[in-house]
């Protein structure tokens, strides 16, 4: 797919400059590592992971690239002797690694560091452009949807122990409990949302103090093993509030709605535009930052928000993309209500991975 894009702008190679925290980056590469590195593509097919001595063994075992070259295989220790500099060293033997491969025009994404990007121009012809690797995870492979649905159980075993053993006085408690458990079980979970009265009424508010008459708890944690997230979001109910059920129920409604119509060749944009449709036939307008403010959901994976995007742009969704749909009512003199499930695009209807309930009233 990476020659294909080399072929198609003229070029003769891609570089990467990045570590596992790069999406994009690890998705090339399958391998973890917490330093900076140097992937190369060529249009060739073939692809070349630039490591430290230290590395090469393991790169050779967990990484899919083809070729492993350490910085000792290229001569880095006596460039930094020569030039008294570390970085000028590196990037002189990654110029020569490119010169050697006859690079006349490079690919560069617009997230590569200046220091790089800079270089690379001395040398090569050289084109900015958005990271192929972000377009070609919008579809996952069976492999990739499997690692999905284990961090999806793994929040639906958690919640499902929160909602049985409910006696939380505090969103912060709430959230502590939530994290600690996963975290136990080898998943990660950061600034989990658990938000109550008129805080909830911002969507990203992680939420704090007393739980009141509801809390939304957003859930998006990501596994330790293989790096791959997952969403789930529900609103609970902790008192009578007619209200905020009210929203919530009408929230409900227009999720089902959606998920309905989600399948292989569906435009996203029609979809959220049935969000909207429901949520304005039960009275519930948007406007001045209140309402229905955000999009219906968006692609999930080796991070918690990716491409598509189910919002005002058309996409074409496809067989084996993973999404969340996630609708909402936020009012700020009321609070705010949310339902999300992540689900996986297929030809006929869609499959859901963290079903549960949807209605908790405690």
């Amino acid at each position: 797919m990476i020659a294909e894009v080399l072929k198609d702008r003229g070029a003769d190679f891609l570089i990467m400059y990045g570590s596992s925290s790069n999406a994009n980056f690890y998705y090339a590469t399958k391998f973890k590592t917490y330093d900076a590195l140097t992937y190369i593509a060529g249009i060739d097919g073939s692809d070349i992971l630039i490591v430290p001595e230290m590395e090469k063994r393991r790169a050779e075992r967990e990484s899919r690239v083809k070729e492993i070259v350490s910085l000792g295989d290229l001569g880095y220790a006596e460039r930094v002797k020569e030039f008294g500099d570390p970085r000028k060293a590196y990037l002189e033997v990654v110029v020569n690694v490119l010169k050697e491969g006859r690079c006349r025009k490079l690919l560069i994404p617009e997230e590569t560091p200046t220091f790089i990007s800079f270089e690379m121009m001395k040398h090569f012809e050289v084109e900015v452009i958005r990271n192929p690797f972000t377009r070609l995870r919008k579809v996952k492979s069976s492999s990739e949807i499997e690692k999905i649905r284990d961090v999806s159980r793994a929040i639906l075993n958690v919640f499902r122990q929160v909602v049985e053993n409910f006696n939380f006085e505090t969103c912060d408690d709430l959230r502590r409990t939530v994290e600690i458990k996963l975290f136990s079980t080898g998943y990660l979970a950061e600034n989990t949302i658990c938000s109550s009265g008129k805080r909830s009424a911002d969507p990203h508010d992680t939420g704090g103090g007393r739980i009141e008459d509801h809390v939304v708890i957003d859930v998006f944690p990501r596994s330790m093993e293989h790096l791959y997230y997952s969403d789930f979001t529900r609103t609970i109910f902790v008192r009578e509030n007619k209200e905020l059920e009210d929203m919530y129920s009408a929230v409900v409604i227009a999720q089902e709605e959606a998920i309905r119509m989600i399948r292989d060749g569906v435009d996203a944009k029609d979809v959220h535009e049935r969000v909207k449709d429901v949520l304005n036939s039960y009275g519930y307008k948007t406007g001045g930052g209140e309402g229905f403010i955000h999009t219906t959901g968006h692609g999930i994976g080796l991070e918690v928000h990716e491409e598509p995007r189910i919002g005002d742009v058309s996409v074409t969704l496809k067989k084996g993309m993973v999404v969340t749909v996630e609708p909402g009512l936020y009012y700020r003199n009321i609070g705010g209500v949310r339902v999300e499930d992540t689900i996986v695009v297929k030809r006929g209807e869609c499959e859901i991975l963290t079903p549960f309930e949807k209605f908790l009233k405690l």
